[in-house]
């Protein structure tokens, strides 16, 4: 008799470990997924910053176009081959680029990024979202390299 009941108490103790193992591996893998998803957007974001800043590096020491500098944002390139795919899958019309108090000391080169989607696949925040603007804004240089 008592090892029926120890038999049964075996099976119970199995049906248990079975039940809590499969809730933490679901908790597990859920908290994977997140750290993924914050990772990805990390590194984007990272990568969009570096984007605007070379961007804005390289409209302040040369002359002012506008088009060489959204192409240095999108392609790493004034001047793009043709049929070349932008870095992380930016779109011209989410870079702008302009030139604050042209002929002034305080002649400043801004690039912006808006409206970058990111797509997240973490459930209870699947979905696609917008970021911050990214904004990168520095003085413009003379031909000689100094601070206009």
């Amino acid at each position: 008799m008592q090892s029926r009941i120890q038999a049964g108490r075996q099976r119970s103790q199995r049906g248990n470990q079975l039940v809590e193992s499969a809730l933490v591996i679901g908790l597990v893998v859920f908290t994977l997924i997140g750290i993924v998803d914050v990772g990805q957007v990390l590194v984007m974001h990272q990568g969009l910053v570096e984007r605007v800043r070379a961007g804005a590096r390289y409209g302040v020491v040369t002359p002012y176009d506008a088009t060489k500098i959204t192409n240095v944002v999108l392609y790493n390139t004034d001047s793009p081959a043709a049929g070349s795919r932008p870095l992380l899958n930016l779109s011209p019309n989410l870079v702008s680029v302009t030139l604050n108090d042209s002929s002034t000391p305080q002649a400043r080169i801004q690039v912006t990024i808006t409206n970058y989607p990111f797509h997240f696949f973490t459930p209870l925040i699947m979905g696609d979202y917008t970021a911050k603007p990214i904004v990168c804004s520095m003085p413009v240089e003379d031909q000689t390299g100094n601070v206009t």
